[in-house]
């Protein structure tokens, strides 16, 4: 696969870019021994929520409609700063741990903040935004704030976060859904976009009948309505696409925007799965997410790698999803999600030194005959990560994370989940 995949050889990092790639370098500072590994860019998943982690587990069982109306949108709103900041936390040490080093986010509606301070202090590169809601929407019955909070928030974190970090962190502009902001504040949102350089990410067609009900609202299908507002283009990343009529496809092979296909969620919600195959033949760019770990309920890169390669061979025949495509979708095609394929996405000199180191030796991966790809997209797992680099600085060695106390991540998280529950008039989880 050359140097967008698989590397073969020695990596030198220098300012936290590669600077060279081929033969090793006597005169690093710190170094990592990959012999016997495989080694590719960090992987990128391209749709999460930071903010539901703490919901593993208390909500199983449901389709997205009622998923989200009796379970994550109560719990959404019990959050405060503290369960904020240990759900971010507990989410960021699972992707680090598990090879991903960049991530695009949606939080709730409040305490977005406390996300970034997680993503900063542990050390992802990620893009991360406030869900705005300020129009009720149909069958899920949320609505989240006035159109002028919803400005607010997004100013806000744009003039703290956006950039921040050595520019490693972003604002991404996260209206929920088509149906879930007005058309005004769609609007304003695509045109802040191409001001502050910005990513917009949503949800889409990810339920039949939820689809089917939002397009008897004015406006259409959910792409006819993303292309009512302007929103239809190359900054727009929609998460599931599930549902898309032929009219929406239309639009979506000619805006230039991307899908994040999640495989694991859509299948545990029973939404189905998005036509991925066919979006690849006819030039969309997909990338890959975990979602939530509320729908999820892992943000394991490995699980989407191999669900991806796997659901769509029965229908589309065997050659539909090679793990060559596939790897891509979780390196270069998560880059071009968020913009930033000049910068991550392949190791290539001169790109940020984004780098997961995977151990090759376990029982499940031996012999080692087949192409790399395939190794990792079928038979590799998160617990295989032996150490991850982002942008120069190594975050995870021997499987361990280096940027915080993983005791205290996972003590915290337990200790604010309960106080979460409570607070949204569930009881206690169980914990047998």
């Amino acid at each position: 696969m050359g140097s967008a995949g698989v590397v073969e050889g020695s990596l030198y990092a220098a300012d936290g870019r590669l600077a060279e790639i081929g033969s090793p370098r006597q005169d690093a500072d710190e170094v990592i021994d990959g012999s016997g590994c495989l080694v590719v860019p960090g992987f990128v998943q391209a749709h999460a929520h930071l903010c539901q982690t703490l919901f593993r587990g208390v909500a199983d069982d449901m389709d997205v409609v009622d998923w989200l109306r009796l379970r994550v949108w109560p719990l959404e709103q019990a959050h405060d700063p503290d369960s904020i900041l240990a759900s971010a936390a507990l989410a960021v040490a699972e992707l680090l741990l598990g090879g991903t080093t960049s991530a695009l986010t949606i939080e709730t509606t409040r305490h977005t903040e406390f996300a970034f301070e997680a993503a900063r202090h542990l050390g992802i590169r990620a893009l991360i935004g406030p869900a705005l809601m300020d129009r009720f929407e149909p069958g899920t019955e949320m609505v989240g704030q006035t159109t002028d909070e919803a400005r607010a928030s997004v100013e806000s974190l744009l003039q703290r976060w956006h950039g921040a970090a050595g520019g490693r962190l972003g604002v991404a502009l996260c209206p929920r859904g088509p149906r879930n902001c007005t058309p005004e504040l769609w609007r304003w949102l695509v045109a802040l976009a191409e001001e502050a350089d910005c990513r917009l990410h949503t949800h889409a067609a990810e339920n039949r009948e939820q689809a089917e009900l939002l397009a008897q609202e004015p406006g259409g299908r959910d792409l006819d309505a993303l292309d009512s507002y302007g929103a239809l283009g190359p900054r727009l990343v929609m998460a599931h696409c599930v549902w898309l009529d032929e009219g929406e496809r239309r639009l979506l092979r000619a805006s230039g925007a991307s899908v994040c296909h999640c495989p694991s969620a859509n299948l545990k919600l029973a939404s189905g799965y998005a036509p991925v195959p066919e979006y690849v033949e006819e030039g969309v760019n997909v990338a890959l997410g975990a979602d939530g770990a509320a729908c999820n309920n892992n943000l394991d890169v490995f699980t989407e790698m191999r669900l991806a390669a796997l659901i769509h061979k029965p229908r589309a025949g065997p050659t539909a999803m090679p793990a060559e495509t596939v790897l891509e979708m979780a390196t270069l095609g998560g880059a071009r999600a968020l913009g930033l394929e000049d910068e991550i996405g392949s190791l290539e000199v001169g790109k940020r030194a984004d780098v997961t180191v995977i151990r090759a030796d376990g029982l499940h991966q031996t012999p080692s005959l087949g192409s790399a790809a395939a190794r990792i997209v079928f038979s590799s797992r998160a617990s295989d990560v032996d150490a991850v680099v982002v942008d120069g600085r190594v975050v995870v060695r021997g499987g361990r994370l280096l940027t915080a106390d993983e005791t205290h991540i996972r003590s915290e998280a337990d200790r604010q989940a309960g106080l979460l529950v409570e607070r949204a008039g569930f009881g206690l989880p169980n914990r047998a």
